[in-house]
């Protein structure tokens, strides 16, 4: 297995054994929310690959919507459309004087079946999640096409004929019963045992269920990511899961939540931010170099740009930005490249942190593979570690260092 593919495994048990333990609300855990993760999970359903699985096959093969033969009462003039219903022709006529009135029983196709109702069900539901989920995005997020291309397509087969009157028939709080999903699940056609698939999948995860939450997680929340930014993700689940053995209080996740803002995991009274300088950061003055970089961009009208540092730990109580943790994955430059131009990235970014020495000394670099190991032991640095030391729980020691200093009677002197 490739470093990607072990990075995506690594991050998914991660993220599995916390919605685990998220779905047992008499779990003594007060740091999950049972109600907010499930609420994520089902934005990602929406979006995972048995729902697109399911709206992709029905846009290419439309005519597999299956209908019945009805019957629906018609009255004409002179004209019977169908089998004549001789006792409501003859009241009809005694009631309105018409002579020439003529009930009939007209047969007309209906797709208002028990699994065109699932289907419908189950569009409309993952319209409504893939909404939701589109309202929890930043301007920024790697999230942003997949769920437009979801939505557009959502919009595409929700105007199919097939489907209006089942749409119209399903109600968003009514599940479909299991007469349709017993019928869905005995048809031949391919979409139908699609919809059975994506609507197990949605029980799955509603119940806990450890295989259905993976397979919502890899495809949906991990697999739309770039393999850089995959790494990021398991470095920031790396570093909480440590932080939250160290100081024994549940790991909380807050992937793509409701406020874009917020920490993207959470132990005890650290909050690790993924992509953000936070509000904590404050523009230190421009050196010497940086102020001719300015000069010169200005002379072309551009402006000069805010980078990020990929991660940042704040200490809440403290209210203090206590670590920088900058993630390179190697592919093409050297690790001794990429290592030293995130050493120069996190030197930079802690001049906006105070105390800016305390915050170097409490940072790290994490690389894919081959960190360099530190010589000079006496040195208070900031610390290295490769995904393989990940692997082996090296970020333990690092974690228990940062505690250490920035332990509550340690904050006022740090």
């Amino acid at each position: 297995m490739d470093i990607d593919g072990a990075i995506v495994d690594f991050s998914a048990a991660v993220l599995l054994r916390y919605f685990r333990r998220g779905h047992f609300i008499e779990s003594a855990m007060p740091r999950t929310d049972h109600r907010r993760d499930l609420d994520l999970l089902r934005g990602h359903w929406a979006v995972s690959a048995p729902v697109r699985d399911l709206v992709r096959h029905f846009l290419a093969h439309p005519h597999e919507a299956q209908s019945l033969l009805a019957l629906r009462p018609r009255i004409d003039d002179a004209i019977a459309r169908g089998r004549i219903d001789a006792r409501r022709t003859w009241l009809h006529r005694l009631q309105t004087g018409q002579p020439s009135a003529v009930v009939a029983h007209e047969p007309i196709r209906s797709f208002n079946t028990g699994p065109n109702l699932l289907l419908a069900w189950l569009l409309r539901k993952a319209a409504t999640y893939t909404s939701r989920l589109s309202s929890w995005q930043g301007a920024n997020s790697p999230y942003i096409r997949v769920i437009e291309r979801a939505q557009s397509e959502m919009r595409a087969i929700q105007r199919f004929e097939a489907l209006r009157e089942p749409l119209r028939a399903v109600s968003g709080g009514q599940r479909p019963g299991v007469g349709a999903v017993r019928s869905a699940s005995r048809s031949r056609r391919q979409v139908y045992r699609l919809a059975v698939e994506a609507y197990a999948l949605l029980q799955g995860i509603e119940s806990g269920d450890p295989t259905s939450i993976e397979k919502v997680v890899r495809s949906a929340l991990i697999g739309p990511l770039e393999d850089w930014r995959r790494f990021e993700l398991a470095v920031g689940l790396a570093v909480g899961e440590a932080l939250s053995e160290v100081v024994s209080h549940a790991m909380r996740v807050n992937l793509l939540g409701h406020d874009t803002a917020a920490p993207i995991v959470s132990a005890g009274r650290f909050d690790i931010f993924w992509q953000q300088r936070t509000s904590l950061y404050e523009v230190p003055e421009p050196e010497p170099s940086e102020v001719r970089s300015r000069e010169v961009l200005a002379a072309f009208d551009i402006a000069k740009g805010a980078d990020r540092p990929d991660l940042v730990v704040r200490d809440r109580e403290a209210n203090k930005i206590v670590s920088i943790i900058e993630v390179k994955f190697v592919a093409g430059d050297s690790s001794s490249t990429r290592f030293r131009e995130a050493v120069e990235q996190v030197v930079r970014y802690a001049r906006g942190y105070h105390p800016v020495d305390r915050v170097l000394a409490r940072s790290l670099v994490a690389i894919s593979h081959n960190a360099p190991i530190q010589v000079d032991l006496s040195a208070d640095v900031l610390s290295s570690v490769d995904f393989a030391g990940i692997m082996r729980n090296e970020l333990r020691s690092w974690a228990e260092r940062l505690v250490g200093t920035v332990s509550p009677l340690s904050t006022s002197a740090s």
